[in-house]
């Protein structure tokens, strides 16, 4: 067992209840790992913003993965070196290996996504992939 492992007080409740706990947090946004960092999504006129804190992450050791209606980060954020740590008093920052699967409010282009770290956030910026206009074909 991780000796760095919180113990949640949803750990605590009998039957499946914590489970619909994680759930009701989670919404329709997927997650592996031990815990997931909080991500704002927003809406431009021209692009999806994905806003997540990554404080503490290299930002170069994480994985950002597009998709035309998800995008999915993943990474760790690592412990203190144990042989340094003689007693903890207070455990609170969430740690190790995290994925998350944020889907999309609309379709965007894969090609122009990009991203950038600051100040402890990643941001993510993703063009809205434009409406395909009907065209008429003439049967020759």
């Amino acid at each position: 067992m991780d000796q760095f492992r919180k113990r949640r007080p949803s750990d605590r409740v009998p039957g499946g209840l914590s489970r619909i706990m994680v759930l009701r947090r989670v919404g329709s946004m997927f997650h592996a790992g031990n815990w997931f960092p909080a991500a704002d999504v927003y809406e431009t006129a021209s692009a999806i913003i994905v806003c997540m804190d990554i404080s503490g992450i290299e930002p170069h050791s994480l994985a950002v993965m597009v998709e035309e209606s998800q995008v999915t980060v993943s990474g760790e954020r690592g412990y203190a070196p144990q042989d340094m740590v003689s007693c903890i008093h207070q455990l609170e920052i969430e740690r190790g290996f995290f994925e998350r699967c944020i889907s999309l409010p609309k379709m965007v282009d894969v090609a122009k996504a990009v991203s950038e770290s600051r100040n402890g956030f990643l941001l993510i910026t993703l063009p809205l992939r434009r409406k395909t206009e009907k065209i008429r074909i003439i049967v020759g």
